[in-house]
């Protein structure tokens, strides 16, 4: 018979990761009716209660403990610790991996989505029945707490030794994981005095936002009224439950219902309309965005709604494409040098006459220095017995990561990253043909919390959850690309063996899930700048088990991989001219030298030129206004040459070059009002002088003084480079522009602005997304990877902050 539960849960799970439930339900109805099959479920547990605590750890029964402060806060008070181990056996791990071996992705997925939910409700059960025991002698019962979130991984060795794991034939390999895989370990604390909750698992900082147990707990948890949210967006529908007061635009964000936003749901960029079925009381700051119409009609910022009552939301915005830079469009080629190596070897198996190790007889094939992880040597005799001898290793460097099949030899698969503040763009590359396959690019799903990298450090640092939060959505949307992959192009995770990622410092410290709160404050100093190398599955990124993970050296706390992989990308260091580099995005970061010398600087601009923080702004999506010509009928062009919705940043800096062209604004950037072309666009819009360039859509006298900050402290920049270089400007032989926003905006009307000077006018190159080329040179060749680690010692960085000219020249670069 169904296990009904068992369904509902696992649907839901699949909705949220973007399934059409509808047209998967058999898949999964039939995969429950089939999933004792496959299952060998088994608990092991055992109860301490001799014990000591101390500031910083737990040491149990014989030389065991259990190590930080977060498990000693949890569990002090408590008379006895039990530490479990709960496991459903490897049939269940090894039918997931044979429908992702058959390319069946879609039974892979809902198999391996009904396996965690039933973890989650074996875990429940069993800490369910611990409870009713303890309440039985009077005591209470903490949560469970499992390592790997805000508690050490590593504490995962000594439950598994306290709960004797091993003898249901359960192991744990050299990084702390259980296997089979389909485990999980935990400890909790039975006593009088302990802390207690209403369900078993602890939520603190955990990043699962669609976790079974933060459901029930927030449908559960006493003292606290919840309501029923009912929520229409992109046509579908969505019931979530709302703590009472929970502020609406964060109850949306953290279930990936995404709002237009600049401000990350800080009440300043009035984006985010949704309309409710109450009348909410509005407030002076947000009438301020509303028209009296979106008011009568109860259109709401979400920001400023809070949660009371049960309530029903329609989300206004639709989303449209969006148009991401894919494409470099300099020509470069790359000395093909992987670090991947696969060798189709012969082994002989040992004799009586000839009784050497397994691993000996590997490394004596590879013939060099080789260091064997743990779960390869495994794997060794095993399967050098299944394929008779004939096996293909796999390479990195000195390490051997895998052993397979000799038909794979030629498999050989990596993966360059590009992680922006707006976008993500990834390359799949051939490492033998050094051939790109495939390319897959997405909006950043970071974007619900704010379109800047300073909105999103202060969740980070305002929200007890929020650096997991941040660094859950891009590692699913890394394994979402993955996915795409394996599936478009019919490969295996498991030959994927290396990612190549850049991006800025902050985006490089939430993929690794490093603290950001030293590079948000002064003296702005990152956790680390080096080169880092990581085994993928640390991270939680899908590919094969001993892969790696490079992130290209930053520079800087605002100038990062995405910059050095743009020089590299741009070859600029190996010419003899002077050249300048500009990628100008939510910040602005810029690159002044030749093969000689360097340096760079880093200007806040803010979301301006990205849309944020303008009236009418938007990422170029769908019906963007992205250019600008007043000759022209009608004046603009749209992104996907739909309707005007918004205008986005190559459309703004046309606008103003439009409006300084023609006079309507001034030098000071203030708007003419007596003009006489056009004097039937000059307005007032929301009580600001404005012009209206097409549509509903105006730019407003507060959107050009936003642009020219923004276009000041980028100038001031230039400036202070040249000077630091002892150059003059007509001294640079070409000026790069980098990026999305360098790849559409017109070089023409960045001069007429003055975000370039114009002595460089014609010497402007576009060159596409040369941080993703610089990403695939530096995957391609062990090469380019060192001459990238060379770079971040070669360039000196600028604090253009403290630099002594910098007011003078931001105020002088705000004038047009």
């Amino acid at each position: 018979m169904l296990n009904k539960h068992l369904i509902e849960e696992s649907t839901e799970k699949l909705k949220s990761m973007g399934f059409d439930v509808e047209e998967i339900q058999g898949e999964v109805e039939q995969l429950i009716e089939e999933f004792e099959e496959f299952v060998d479920y088994k608990v092991k547990y055992e109860v301490y209660d001799e014990f000591n605590i101390s500031k910083d750890r737990i040491s149990v029964g014989n030389g065991e403990f259990l190590h930080g402060e977060y498990v000693v806060e949890n569990l002090k008070g408590s008379d006895y610790i039990v530490a479990a181990v709960i496991s459903l056996g490897e049939g269940i791990e090894s039918k997931i991996k044979e429908f992702f071996q058959k390319g069946e992705y879609t039974k892979g997925f809902i198999l391996d989505t009904i396996s965690n939910v039933f973890l989650e409700e074996v875990t429940l059960d069993f800490w369910k029945d611990l409870k009713k025991k303890s309440e039985s002698y009077g005591k209470k019962i903490t949560p469970v707490f499992f390592p790997g979130n805000n508690w050490d991984i590593k504490n995962q060795l000594a439950i598994f030794r306290l709960a004797r794991a091993e003898e249901i034939g359960l192991k744990i390999n050299e990084n702390f994981m259980i296997l089979p895989e389909k485990s999980v370990s935990f400890v909790c604390g039975i006593g009088e005095n302990v802390k207690t909750c209403e369900i078993a698992a602890s939520c603190d900082n955990c990043p699962l936002v669609d976790c079974i147990y933060r459901k029930k707990i927030m449908s559960k948890q006493l003292g606290e009224k919840r309501y029923k949210v009912i929520v229409y967006f992109e046509g579908k529908e969505k019931e979530l439950v709302a703590r009472e007061g929970e502020n609406l635009f964060y109850l949306l964000s953290r279930d990936g219902i995404y709002l237009p936003n600049s401000c990350g749901g800080n009440r300043i960029c009035g984006k985010c309309r949704v309309r409710v079925d109450k009348s909410y009381e509005v407030s002076e700051q947000e009438a301020y965005f509303l028209s009296r119409e979106e008011i009568e009609k109860n259109v709401r910022l979400a920001c400023f709604v809070e949660v009371r009552e049960d309530l029903k939301v329609q989300v206004l915005y639709k989303e449209g494409k969006a148009r991401i830079l894919t494409e470099n469009k300099k020509d470069i080629e790359v000395p093909l040098d992987s670090r991947i190596d696969k060798r189709p070897v012969v082994i002989a198996l040992p004799t009586l006459e000839d009784q050497r190790d397994f691993v000996e007889r590997v490394k004596e094939a590879v013939g060099e220095f080789l260091e064997i992880p743990l779960s390869v040597v495994r794997n060794i005799p095993s399967f050098l017995e299944k394929e008779n001898s004939k096996v293909t290793l796999v390479l990195r460097k000195s390490e051997l990561i895998a052993i397979e099949r000799v038909d794979l030899a030629n498999k050989k698969y990596g993966i360059a990253l590009d992680i922006g503040t707006t976008t993500i763009v990834a390359y799949l590359y051939d490492l033998d043909s050094g051939k790109q396959i495939d390319v897959y690019s997405s909006l950043n799903p970071q974007r619900n919390f704010g379109a800047d990298v300073i909105s999103r450090m202060e969740y980070a640092l305002k929200e007890r959850d929020g650096l997991n939060t941040l660094h859950f959505l891009l590692i699913e949307e890394i394994n979402k690309a993955i996915s795409e992959f394996s599936w478009r192009n019919k490969i295996e995770r498991d030959n994927i063996y290396e990612i190549v990622a850049v991006g800025n410092p902050t985006m490089i410290h939430f993929l690794l899930k490093v603290d950001v709160k030293n590079i948000a404050v002064s003296p702005y100093v990152p956790t680390f700048t080096s080169m880092m190398e990581i085994k993928a599955k640390d991270l939680g990124i899908k590919i094969n088990e001993e892969g790696y993970v490079i992130t290209l050296p930053l520079i800087s706390a605002y100038v990062g991989a995405d910059t050095i992989a743009a020089v590299l990308g741009s070859r600029m260091d190996l010419e003899e001219d002077m050249s300048l580099l500009i990628d100008i995005g939510t910040n602005g970061e810029m690159v002044l030298g030749n093969k000689h010398k360097m340096i760079a600087s880093s200007a806040a601009a803010g979301p301006a030129f990205e849309g944020g923080g303008i009236t009418f702004g938007m990422p170029a999506l769908e019906g963007a206004i992205d250019h600008v010509d007043f000759a022209k009928v009608p004046p603009y062009t749209t992104v996907g040459g739909k309707e005007p919705k918004g205008i986005c940043g190559s459309g703004i800096v046309d606008a103003i070059s439009e409006l300084l062209r023609y006079g309507i604004i001034d030098k000071t950037g203030r708007i003419v009002k007596d003009v006489e072309l056009f004097k039937e666009r000059v307005g007032v819009f929301k009580g600001e002088d404005a012009f209206l360039i097409g549509g509903d859509i105006y730019i407003t006298q507060r959107d050009i003084r936003q642009i020219q900050m923004a276009k000041g402290a980028i100038r001031a920049g230039i400036d202070i480079m040249l000077k630091e270089m002892g150059i003059d400007v007509k001294d640079v032989k070409k000026v790069f522009l980098a990026g999305g926003f360098g790849n559409y905006i017109s070089p023409k009307s960045a001069v007429e602005i003055g975000l370039i000077p114009k002595e460089l006018e014609g010497k402007v190159l576009q060159i596409g997304n040369s941080a993703g080329m610089g990403a695939v040179m530096c995957l391609l060749s062990e090469k380019e990877l060192k001459r990238a680690v060379g770079l971040k010692d070669k360039i000196r960085y600028i604090e253009l902050s403290t630099h002594p000219d910098f007011q003078k020249k931001f105020m002088d670069g705000m004038y047009f």
